[in-house]
């Protein structure tokens, strides 16, 4: 059996993922593992998980060599088991032993002077720089009125400030413990030792604000899933609709947003203008996978977020190499089973091309 492990900073998490996949693994000749980074002991490089018992149906505990195939699942934010953990998830990187199924994406910074590169990508691009000083921030502020900041390491749309500029006053729109709060400053100087607080935290980077909402002025972005199939070829598996809350600056599922699927919500859309959406959409799928391969480390599945303005132009706001698969499972329940079996056969295209060697 080819063994696979499924790793996460914590015990529990995507258990329901992990236990679908370990249920059709044997199909594939593939036996299925659960651990952490942290549980892998140093002296005997062994890892303290769970394996799936096929006859009870229950994960068991159980010690193992670490599987020579990785899936990676971590989500890194400031804690100490990030920081533990982390190290360790490069130092398996180097291990001539491990095959990872897909590499991590670097920071947003690199992928946005990646793409930017690319011809028929920078167009979809929206203008990004790195927030170095306040003074910066609000130099750029001043000019353009309405700018959005963004965690460089950000993920799931935590951190993202908007500023926007008024007669007499700043507005800070952002989010804390989901609630969205709204910071009035009505001298530079409050202003300047708020933005310092923020950006000596962590690197930012700075953006035009783009009008992403709504008629009901909720934000929304079309979430598209690629994944490389048996073969180690890109394919679409789905494409959906985030819609967030009223008056919010980001459509994040996890802050009481909803979905949608893309066929109802361009129903409504005249024709030409889904001619147009489909041949950006086309356009920018088709490039950017293997754009981003290029310049790094191999990837098995990106989630693509993109953003629709009112006059019709669209941008890539983000690019996800550990997506999430509600957006899809919600919108295109009948694609749940191939989400599971894709990444088996795309490891076991993974072993083919090991035992070629």
């Amino acid at each position: 059996m080819i063994s696979l492990g499924f790793i996460t900073l914590y015990p529990n998490q995507e258990l329901a993922y992990a236990t679908e996949l370990a249920k059709l693994a044997p199909e594939f000749g593939i036996e299925l593992f659960r651990f952490t980074p942290t549980s892998i002991e140093p002296t005997t490089e062994m890892a303290r998980g769970e394996k799936y018992n096929h006859t009870t149906n229950t994960w068991e505990q159980s010690m193992f060599d670490v599987p020579l195939y990785l899936y990676d699942r971590c989500f890194y934010s400031n804690d100490e088991v990030s920081k533990k953990s982390q190290p360790i998830m490069n130092w398996l990187k180097l291990r001539p032993t491990n095959v990872f199924l897909g590499h991590g994406l670097p920071n947003k910074w690199e992928i946005y002077n990646t793409l930017r590169q690319d011809k028929e990508l920078s167009p979809y691009l929206p203008s990004t720089e790195q927030a170095l000083s306040s003074s910066a921030i609000l130099r750029t502020l001043m000019k353009k009125h309405q700018i959005i900041l963004k965690p460089e390491k950000g993920s799931m749309g935590k951190g993202i400030i908007g500023l926007f500029l008024h007669q007499n006053y700043v507005e800070a729109v952002y989010k804390d413990a989901n609630l969205l709060k709204r910071d009035h400053f009505a001298t530079r100087a409050d202003l300047k030792k708020w933005i310092d607080s923020v950006i000596t935290s962590q690197p930012y980077l700075l953006q035009t604000y783009l009008p992403l909402h709504d008629e009901g002025n909720r934000p929304f972005d079309i979430r598209i899933l690629l994944q490389k199939d048996g073969q180690g070829k890109w394919i679409e598996q789905g494409r959906g609709i985030r819609l967030g809350l009223p008056d919010h600056l980001i459509s994040n599922l996890g802050g009481g947003g909803e979905t949608h699927s893309f066929e109802s919500w361009t129903e409504n859309m005249s024709f030409t203008q889904k001619q147009l959406l489909s041949d950006n959409i086309h356009t920018i799928i088709s490039r950017l996978p293997d754009t981003l391969e290029v310049h790094f480390e191999p990837l098995f599945e990106i989630g693509v977020d993109l953003g629709l303005t009112n006059d019709g132009a669209i941008w890539i706001l983000d690019t996800n190499s550990k997506p999430g698969r509600k957006v899809i499972l919600e919108t295109s329940p009948e694609k749940e089973d191939a989400l599971y079996t894709t990444l088996l056969q795309y490891c076991l295209h993974l072993h083919s091309k090991q035992s070629a060697k």
